[in-house]
C-alpha cells in the first residue's frame, strides 16, 4: 500500500512545527521530529487515511522540511526541489501569516489529544475544506448538525421575532412554502474555526440562521464569508 499524498491539515502542522525552530531545525533522529511522526500519525487515524508503515515516519517528515527550505526565501542554501503544488500554496498562505498558522495547528493538536471521534460528513470533504484543513472543517460541520443547539436557536429567533428569515437574504422557507416550510432553516456557526478548542460548549450566539443557498456560498470557498460579507454580496447584486 502506497502513502496517501499529505494533506492540508499534516502540512500545516508541520510548516508550524518548522517556523518555530528555523534556522535550527532539529535532525531526523531528534526527539521532536520523531514526537511530530508520532502526532502526524495520530491525524493519520482521525482522518480515516491509510498507509504503510513508513507513513509519516521521521525521515519524511525532515524532507517535507527541506521542501519547505526550498520556498523559503529566508534560506540561503537551495533545499530540496519536489514540494508539491499544496506545500507552496499553504508557505504563501502563512507566511505572512504565522499567529494564524500556530492557532490553526494548536486547534488541531487538541483535536488530535482527544479522546473526540470525528466523523466524516454528508458532504465532500474536498468541496467544504477551509484553511484550517479537514480535521477542524469536519469538527464545524459536526457542531452545525448538533440538533439540540440549532433547535434551540430556531426556537429562540421563533419566539422572538415569529418567524425564521435567512440573516443573508431574508428568505423564509414559511412564506414561500406554507406550513411544509414551517421551521426550516440551517444554522451557520459563525466562530472562527481557528478558535474551536475540544469541550467548548456552542452558545447561542455563535449560531446564525441562513438558507441553503446562502449556507453553501458562506463554504463555497477559502476563505468562508462571514454573515456581514455575505449580507454585503446579496445587496450588491441587488442594486446592480
Amino acid at each position: 500500500m502506497k502513502n496517501p499524498k499529505w494533506t492540508r491539515d499534516e502540512l500545516i502542522l508541520t510548516l508550524d512545527f518548522y517556523h518555530k525552530h528555523y534556522p535550527k531545525i532539529p535532525e531526523t533522529n531528534s526527539d521532536d521530529v520523531i514526537e511530530l511522526s508520532n502526532v502526524l500519525r495520530g491525524l493519520k487515524h482521525k482522518l480515516g487515511l491509510e498507509g504503510n508503515e513508513s507513513f509519516r515516519n521521521p525521515n519524511g517528515v525532515s524532507m517535507k522540511m527541506m521542501n519547505f527550505h526550498h520556498f523559503n526565501p529566508e534560506h540561503s542554501a537551495k533545499g530540496l526541489k519536489g514540494g508539491s503544488k499544496l506545500d507552496k500554496e499553504i508557505w504563501d498562505e502563512f507566511y505572512d501569516n504565522r499567529l494564524i498558522l500556530s492557532q490553526i495547528s494548536d486547534s488541531i493538536h487538541d483535536v488530535i489529544k482527544s479522546d473526540k471521534t470525528i466523523l466524516t460528513v454528508d458532504v465532500d470533504d474536498s468541496d467544504i475544506e477551509t484553511q484550517e484543513g479537514r480535521l477542524l472543517t469536519r469538527t464545524h460541520w459536526y457542531r452545525e448538525r448538533n440538533r439540540k443547539i440549532t433547535d434551540k436557536k430556531k426556537s429562540q429567533v421563533l419566539e422572538l421575532t415569529g418567524h425564521l428569515k435567512c440573516e443573508g437574504c431574508d428568505f423564509d422557507f414559511q412564506k414561500y412554502y406554507g406550513n411544509h416550510g414551517f421551521g426550516f432553516i440551517e444554522c451557520h456557526h459563525v466562530k472562527p474555526i481557528s478558535e474551536i478548542r475540544i469541550g467548548e460548549k456552542t452558545k447561542l450566539e455563535d449560531l446564525s440562521l441562513v438558507c441553503s443557498n446562502c449556507h453553501r456560498m458562506i463554504h463555497r470557498k477559502k476563505p468562508w464569508l462571514t454573515i456581514v460579507q455575505l449580507k454585503d454580496l446579496v445587496s450588491s447584486s441587488f442594486s446592480d
